[in-house]
């Protein structure tokens, strides 16, 4: 007989699932993304320019639906087999620690993977080129707060880890879940060595760009994808910190508490997720086009 647990976890699974298939059906026609474009471009505040701009930026935006849905759905998947194939499926840890790893990897690497194989804009070969006077790094691009939440979190879970070890030395801890704190942590010192990989992909890659238009909103999708490793390493960092501080309270605070789970500060999951989502879709001012104001809301008329 299956707990509610489980039922619960496969539930939420089945939800996930449905989800991501609702919305690949929606965003199977070519002509997908017009409402979705326009949003962008009024949180951006840039204007289109032009009809053919309209379009490119159209077909990004599907892309990137398409891709995250489809990472979402493999995430299901893979997470389904765990969840058949282990004990995992009754732990309520099963869907914040198993999935959403899963999902941190697989959401990085569609950002990545559209960001490099698709151009946003494929200029003419005698056409005008306009470039940037120097190489701009992830600081450009991303704002202090975002950029420097991943190595103070990996610090932090770097440091609650030791002091877990020597809590394990001295108090009981549950061997299961020390191992599974470790674990997180490498998974987490991967995640954030992986994205730097990634961001220099990411910034080596080539802008094409006609004008400083162009330019601008190649920049825009370039920095989401900046900001979703970042979210994804901050996001791996948490897991580890919040499993260290709740084993070593466990031990410590609540002796021979056996649900330990309902310790674990969760809120930071979706606190880094608003974080981040909050600066998706907008240029910082130091990269915005000289000539469109950043302090002067832009009209609709720009976006027709």
């Amino acid at each position: 007989m299956l707990d509610w647990v489980t039922t619960f976890n496969g539930g939420v699974l089945a939800g996930i699932a449905a989800v991501a298939v609702i919305a690949l059906i929606a965003s199977r026609g070519a002509d997908f993304g017009a409402t979705p474009a326009y949003r962008t471009a009024l949180r951006a505040r840039l204007p289109f320019g032009s009809e053919a701009m309209a379009l490119s930026v159209r077909h990004r935006t599907r892309s990137l639906l398409r891709a995250n849905m489809w990472g979402l759905l493999a995430t299901v998947i893979a997470a389904s087999v765990v969840f058949a194939a282990t004990p995992l499926s009754s732990s309520p840890q099963f869907l914040w620690l198993v999935t959403l790893s899963i999902f941190l990897v697989v959401l990085t690497a569609t950002a990545v993977v559209v960001n490099l194989r698709e151009r946003l804009f494929h200029p003419a070969p005698t056409a005008v080129r306009v470039a940037r006077p120097r190489a701009l790094r992830v600081r450009d691009y991303v704002g202090r707060g975002r950029r420097l939440t991943p190595p103070v979190l990996l610090v932090a879970a770097t440091a609650s880890c030791a002091i877990l070890a020597v809590t394990a030395a001295l108090r009981p801890v549950d061997r299961v879940e020390l191992v599974l704190a470790y674990t997180a942590l490498g998974f987490a010192v991967l995640t954030a060595v992986g994205g730097r990989f990634a961001e220099r992909l990411v910034l080596a890659q080539p802008q094409p760009a006609s004008d400083t238009l162009e330019l601008a909103w190649d920049d825009l999708f370039r920095a989401d994808a900046l900001s979703v490793l970042r979210m994804g390493a901050a996001t791996a960092a948490w897991l580890p910190l919040g499993c260290a501080l709740t084993l070593s309270a466990d031990a410590w605070l609540l002796p021979g508490s056996s649900d330990v789970s309902a310790l674990f500060p969760w809120w930071g999951i979706p606190a880094i997720q608003v974080l981040y989502t909050l600066g998706q879709g907008k240029l910082p001012a130091s990269i915005y086009p000289d000539f469109l104001h950043p302090a002067t809301p832009a009209s609709e008329e720009q976006f027709a």
